[in-house]
């Protein structure tokens, strides 16, 4: 009989010394990361934002997306009218008019689409309370669409690019079929510097291609 290697003759040790020691060795599940505390804890840190530093913030982020070659070179981008916890990107709209703007809407379905915004004259209130495209004169655009996508979140970990949204996966399934089409946007992921944590990625997660804040990119 081969002698046990080394790792397997100290499992028997251990087995001698602490009962069951051998199943909680193979059976200890991996740590599942909380995403309900880590949202709590990236809305608190939104919260101690002032308005003032939200406005200055946003527009530091703002100037650093416009630099990028990305989007200089982007002819349709896919953005979002900002909720008060998100960075407002609302002027490089206004600075940009010959781009395609598509600015985000969820339908009826529960799913996220984008639409076609040329003016501010454009947007009605949605049924979350916030500015969105009037379905009714906005044409919707097809995902395959867009070069850039700006996407907002509740927190970002530029170590590996992961992205935590509210929990609804509105933009989960809508960048599954976005990434299947034959040109593949970039996906820049926005926020504040306040909302980068430490996440866990799951299987079906969709990595941004960048995370921008007011201090710039920050992969």
């Amino acid at each position: 009989m081969f002698p046990h290697p080394p790792y397997k003759k100290r499992i028997s040790e251990l087995q001698r010394l602490i009962p069951g020691a051998k199943t909680a060795y193979r059976t200890q599940p991996r740590p599942q990361m909380d995403k309900p505390a880590v949202r709590r804890n990236c809305f608190a840190r939104i919260k101690s934002l002032s308005s003032a530093e939200k406005a200055q913030f946003s527009e530091s982020i703002a100037q650093s997306v416009e630099a990028t070659d990305v989007f200089r070179e982007a002819r349709c981008i896919f953005a979002y009218f900002a909720t008060p916890g998100e960075p407002d990107l609302a002027e490089l709209f206004h600075r940009n008019p010959r781009k395609t703007w598509g600015f985000s809407r969820v339908g009826e379905d529960d799913k996220i689409v984008f639409h076609r915004v040329e003016s501010i004259r454009d947007l009605i209130e949605g049924s979350y309370g916030f500015l969105e495209p009037d379905p009714d004169i906005c044409p919707a655009l097809p995902p395959s669409d867009p070069d850039l996508i700006l996407i907002p979140g509740v927190g970002f970990d530029p170590a590996n690019l992961a992205r935590i949204g509210r929990g609804k996966g509105h933009y989960d399934c809508f960048l599954e079929v976005a990434l299947a089409q034959p040109s593949r946007p970039a996906l820049f992921g926005i926020c504040f510097n306040t909302q980068l944590t430490t996440l866990s990625p799951e299987p079906h997660d969709v990595p941004m291609t960048a995370i921008f804040t007011e201090s710039g990119r920050t992969s």
